[in-house]
C-alpha cells in the first residue's frame, strides 16, 4: 500500500509572506496605480486562506469585481517575482525530503493557493525532484479537504498524513479523514491535540510511528462515526438536514446535509452533474451577498445522493431554507458556459453537464424545498 505525506506550503514548508508583500505592492504601485500598503504581517496574517478570501479581507475597500481584477494581476506578479527570489525556506527542508524519499513514502504540496505559484516555490528551490505532484485552489476550485482527497485518488495513496501550521490545515485534514500533525514552525495555532513538529528534520520519525499504527481497524476504532453515518438510510428522503456541528475555539462550524436523491433508493447523480452542480454552488454561495463570508466549504457526497454545505455559524436547517431555495434556483435557471469549466480552471473540466443539473435542481425545488415540512428538516430517528 503505497504511504504519501501531503505538505501545507506557507508556513511549513517556507515562509514567503516579506516576498509576496513586496510584489503585490510593486504591482498595485507601478501597474495599476493602486496606493495599498502591503506588509508581510499583513500576508502573514492571511496565509493559508484561499486566494478570494484574502483578496477579500485585503482589498475589502472595493467592490467585489474590482477585488477579483486586483487579486489576478497581483497573484500573476507574484508567481513571477517567486520564480525570480524565492522565499526563505525553513530549517531542514530539502534534507527531510531526501530522508523522506528514501523511506518510500510519495510526496505531495497540497495548498490554498494561486495555480503557478507552488511551481514557483520548486523552480525557485529546485525541489521538484522530490515531489510526486501537488494541488492547488486555484487550479480545482476545491478547498484543501477537497484536494487532499483528490491527490490520493490520483497518487492511488492508500494511507496518509497532512502536515500544515494552522487550524484550517487540522479542519481539512480532519474532513478529508487523514491524520494531521502540526508544524509548530509556522504561522497559526491548533486548538485540538494533535501530533506536533517544532522543526521538520523531526517528521520522518513521527510519520514512521504514525503510519506504523495506521491500521484500518485501529483507525475505525478510535475515530468518533460521524453523524450521518448514525442515521438510518433506508428512512431518510431528499431534505436540508444538520449533519454535525463543530466547535472551532469560541466558532461553531455547521454542515449541513443537502440530500437530493433518496438513498438506495433513487439512482444517484453522475459525476458530470455533481461536478457542474459543485461548480455553479461554489461560485453562487461565494457571491451571495449574507453568506459569502460565512461560506466555508460545498462539494458531494461519495454516494452522490447530494452535497455538504459548512457555514460558518450555528444554524438549523429552517435557517438555510431561503439560502438552499434561491441557491438551486440559481442552479435550475442557469445557461451558457459554466463557472471554471476550462482546461486552465479545472482538472476535468469536460465532465460537465449543465442540462442535467438544470434538470436536478427543479427537481430538488419542486420535489423537496418548496414547501418544505419538519420531516425533512431533522433527521429521521
Amino acid at each position: 500500500m503505497k504511504k504519501g505525506i501531503l505538505f501545507d506550503l506557507d508556513g511549513t514548508l517556507w515562509d514567503s509572506a516579506d516576498a509576496v508583500a513586496v510584489s503585490w505592492e510593486e504591482a498595485l504601485k507601478e501597474c495599476l496605480d493602486v496606493p495599498k500598503k502591503i506588509t508581510g504581517q499583513m500576508m502573514r496574517d492571511v496565509m493559508g486562506k484561499s486566494m478570494f478570501e484574502i483578496a477579500d479581507i485585503l482589498f475589502a475597500e472595493y467592490e467585489f469585481d474590482t477585488r477579483r481584477k486586483l487579486l489576478e494581476y497581483c497573484c500573476n506578479e507574484e508567481n513571477a517575482y517567486i520564480r525570480r527570489h524565492g522565499g526563505q525556506l525553513f530549517a531542514g527542508v530539502e534534507d527531510t525530503l531526501q530522508a523522506l524519499r528514501q523511506e518510500g513514502y510519495a510526496l505531495y504540496i497540497v495548498s490554498n493557493c494561486q495555480e503557478g505559484y507552488i511551481e514557483a516555490f520548486l523552480s525557485y528551490h529546485k525541489l521538484g525532484k522530490y515531489f510526486d505532484g501537488f494541488e492547488c485552489f486555484g487550479r480545482t476550485k476545491q478547498g484543501k479537504a477537497g484536494n487532499i482527497r483528490l491527490v490520493m485518488e490520483q497518487g492511488q495513496i492508500g494511507q496518509a498524513l497532512y502536515l500544515g501550521d494552522t487550524q484550517g490545515d487540522y479542519l481539512a485534514a480532519t474532513e478529508a479523514g487523514v491524520p494531521f500533525v502540526h508544524a509548530r514552525t509556522g504561522y497559526g495555532v491548533v486548538e485540538a491535540e494533535v501530533p506536533f513538529i517544532t522543526e521538520l528534520r523531526q517528521l520522518p520519525e513521527l510519520a514512521g510511528s504514525i503510519f506504523a499504527g495506521m491500521t484500518r481497524r485501529r483507525i475505525v476504532g478510535h475515530m468518533e462515526k460521524i453523524t450521518s453515518f448514525t442515521i438510518d438510510h433506508i428512512k431518510l428522503e431528499p431534505g436540508v438536514y444538520v449533519s454535525r456541528k463543530d466547535h472551532v475555539g469560541s466558532e461553531v462550524i455547521t454542515t449541513f446535509d443537502l440530500r437530493m436523491a433518496s438513498p438506495n433508493d433513487e439512482p444517484v447523480m453522475n459525476t458530470a452533474e455533481v461536478h457542474t452542480i459543485e461548480h455553479l454552488a461554489a461560485t453562487y454561495l461565494r457571491n451571495d451577498v449574507e453568506y459569502k463570508d460565512k461560506t466555508i466549504y460545498f462539494g458531494p457526497m461519495g454516494c452522490r445522493t447530494g452535497f455538504y454545505l459548512l457555514l460558518a455559524g450555528d444554524y438549523e436547517s429552517k435557517d438555510i431554507v431561503g439560502l438552499v431555495t434561491r441557491l438551486y434556483e440559481f442552479i435550475r435557471d442557469f445557461k451558457g458556459e459554466v463557472p471554471g469549466a476550462s482546461p486552465k480552471d479545472c482538472g476535468n473540466y469536460l465532465d460537465m453537464n449543465l442540462g442535467m443539473a438544470n434538470y436536478l435542481a427543479d427537481r430538488y425545488l419542486k420535489q423537496t424545498l418548496y414547501g418544505i415540512d419538519e420531516t425533512h428538516l431533522v433527521y429521521p430517528a
